[in-house]
């Protein structure tokens, strides 16, 4: 036995000296380092960077979660804390060290661990859990102060769970815990020119037993941890090394794991398993008006819908079996949860069409009407008069005119990029007279479009909705183009906005934004379809208008997504006129809160800019107009002259 467990010891560490060997060969060439380690870890290094963050796990007790804090970063080795293998894992660690130091002159070494000694209750009476973190270190190798001092202040800044972070600083190489010793002694590190650092981490996430985490916590302080070493190892770069990254943000991980296609895969086949606003559709609501009239207004149609394409709760199923927590990165982590949450929500509304349930999951997804949005759209009937006339009517552009001027804007972009196929298709599937399902422009063929509100119309469905379809399909992540989580509310937003920004937005467009608000009040308040027709014609509303705002309102029952065309309009008017850049927004379809993150995979090349922007951008007038948004103007204000 003893031969036969000697034999398997040498196997085992002739591995790691291959580990190390291939390591080390694949960094000198720049190459990207995955690999398993033998007894438990992973060394990971998405190229040469001058920096390795390091957890080793304990053999004697159970320590679930604290590897997870290392895997937010670009270099990272997780691997086991068995003293047997101590000088195997320094190898495979020096090996990627010597290579950092040759190419940039130093190079960093952060090691993380758990504190073994304490573990506080998650509450104790009304105190708030706050998260804690000591810092080790060694101010004899070389000037750390600096370095120790960003880190503290990377620490201290954010909240996690609400709190603010208590961080000490231990500059006592004897006050190390034992089993967490540095890996390089110092006259090793110094040749190395490798500056070591500890932090370790108060076990606030783990359960009292540690044999689990509570997993809100876990990912609070993997997120606020990430940041914190992200910028430190800014600081080490800028400091300390040849290295000039030009912000922390470039120092996160280029290569994207499969897991993270793999999951984006699985999410994009249930998201296109549905149509969501599709299936809320009435059908044959031309004869649902012909019935309403002939009751004289007074009965409600009785809405009928097509059948639903999937069983909601094989779907969920399939939803909840995507394995989310083998995605290393807490960004796309963040933004996953957020679409499977959503999709939850929408499968359970589809679940429950046509039933009470359907209007609370409704107001889960999309909200009710705030006192401000309802005090604004008071304020739009208050300025604005009924005599400002509808929408539609009689004259216009009938459908099949419509579609051709829509052809004519869709072969712009098709000039532009050869991947953009936009389409329009005359269908009376859809309630109202347009709508985009997945870069289709869709039109009612009983539509009527005032020749003054085509070019608004247009900016609006094929400026906005199809050509952020098509930069979203343009992605690397399929969730760009299905849309992540509340990203309508933007997508609205953008709409609405572009029909400002060519001349479009009519004093009646912005009462009918004013009276779907008005209308989901309504509706939330447990009115009647009669009574709220009713309330919107004496607001000013033809007839055939204020039925198919009711309708909108009411299909499935109870939708209060039509809120978010006024509300988006305000939150992008909002974010405009504090600075904000508006071509971002059209790099997919996102909402505002994603921007940051968005952006920081664009600067690590996992995103792209647009691909495709709105031609009306371009036009002097609608820039004269964002300018005049900018200023900080009120809604109605905008339409003066």
């Amino acid at each position: 036995m003893k031969k036969a467990g000697a034999a398997i010891q040498v196997k085992t560490k002739a591995k790691y000296e291959q580990i190390a060997k291939d390591a080390r060969e694949a960094l000198r060439q720049d190459e990207r380092v995955r690999v398993p380690l033998p007894e438990y870890g992973r060394l990971s290094v998405d190229r040469r960077l001058p920096f390795l963050a390091l957890y080793r796990k304990p053999s004697a007790t159970p320590d679930p979660g604290t590897d997870q804090f290392v895997t937010t970063e670009a270099s990272y080795l997780f691997a086991s804390g068995n003293a047997s293998l101590r000088q195997e894992i320094a190898e495979v660690v020096r090996s990627v060290c010597e290579v950092a130091a040759t190419s940039f002159g130093r190079v960093l070494l952060v090691e993380i661990w758990t504190r073994p000694d304490t573990h506080p209750p998650v509450t104790t009476g009304d105190t708030t859990v706050r998260p804690a973190f000591r810092i080790f270190c060694s101010r004899s190798a070389g000037d750390q102060g600096s370095l120790v001092d960003a880190l503290t202040r990377a620490l201290q800044r954010g909240k996690v769970s609400g709190a603010s972070s208590r961080v000490e600083t231990v500059t006592d190489p004897r006050q190390f815990p034992r089993r967490v010793r540095p890996v390089f002694s110092p006259p090793q590190a110094e040749q190395l020119f490798c500056v070591q650092l500890g932090i370790e981490v108060e076990p606030i996430f783990q359960l009292p037993d540690r044999e689990g985490v509570y997993p809100e916590l876990l990912r609070g302080l993997r997120t606020h941890l990430g940041r914190a070493l992200k910028q430190t190892f800014f600081h080490f770069a800028q400091n300390y090394t040849s290295h000039s990254p030009k912000s922390y943000h470039s120092l996160g991980r280029r290569a994207v794991v499969q897991a993270v296609y793999k999951v984006d895969e699985q999410l994009d086949q249930i998201s296109r398993g549905f149509d969501f606003l599709l299936e809320l559709n009435p059908s044959q609501p031309t004869a649902a008006w012909t019935a309403f009239r002939r009751s004289n207004f007074e009965k409600p149609p009785a809405l009928t819908y097509q059948p639903l394409p999937l069983d909601p709760g094989l779907a969920k199923r399939q939803l909840y079996a995507i394995p989310l927590e083998r995605i290393e990165d807490p960004g796309i982590a963040h933004l996953f949860r957020q679409k499977q949450d959503e999709l939850d929500r929408q499968l359970t509304m589809l679940g429950d069409r046509g039933t009470k349930n359907f209007l609370l999951g409704s107001m889960q997804v999309y909200g009710r009407p705030s006192t401000g949005l309802l005090r604004t759209a008071e304020e739009i009937f208050e300025r604005i008069p009924p005599s400002s006339g509808g929408e539609s009517g009689s004259r216009g552009l009938r459908a099949e005119e419509f579609k051709q001027r829509a052809e004519q804007e869709l072969a712009h972009y098709r000039a532009l990029s050869k991947s953009f196929e936009g389409t329009a298709h005359i269908t009376s599937d859809i309630v109202g007279g347009l709508m985009v399902s997945r870069g289709k422009l869709l039109i009612s063929p009983n539509s009527r479009t005032p020749p003054a509100r085509v070019d608004a119309l247009l900016q609006h469905e094929i400026g906005t909705h199809v050509v952020t379809y098509f930069n979203g399909k343009s992605q690397r992540l399929a969730q760009l183009c299905n849309g992540l989580a509340g990203y309508e509310e933007l997508q609205e937003g953008l709409a609405v906005l572009a029909e400002y920004l060519v001349g479009g937005l009519t004093p009646a467009r912005l009462r009918t934004l004013a009276g779907r608000v008005v209308g989901a009040k309504m509706l939330v308040d447990g009115a009647t379809f009669v009574d709220t027709f009713r309330m919107l014609c004496r607001y000013g509303f033809g007839r055939r208008p204020a039925f198919n705002m009711t309708l909108r309102l009411y299909r499935g029952g109870g939708l209060t997504k039509d809120i978010i065309y006024l509300r988006g309009l305000l939150s992008t008017k909002a974010y405009l006129e504090t600075g904000g850049e508006l071509e971002p927004l059209y790099v997919g379809k996102i909402a505002t809160e994603h921007l940051p993150i968005v952006l920081e995979l664009q600067r690590r090349s996992i995103l792209r800019p647009p691909e495709l922007l709105p031609r009306f951008l371009e036009d002097p007038g609608s820039q004269a107009r964002l300018e005049r948004l900018r200023s900080g103007m009120n809604l109605v204000g905008l339409l003066e002259k």
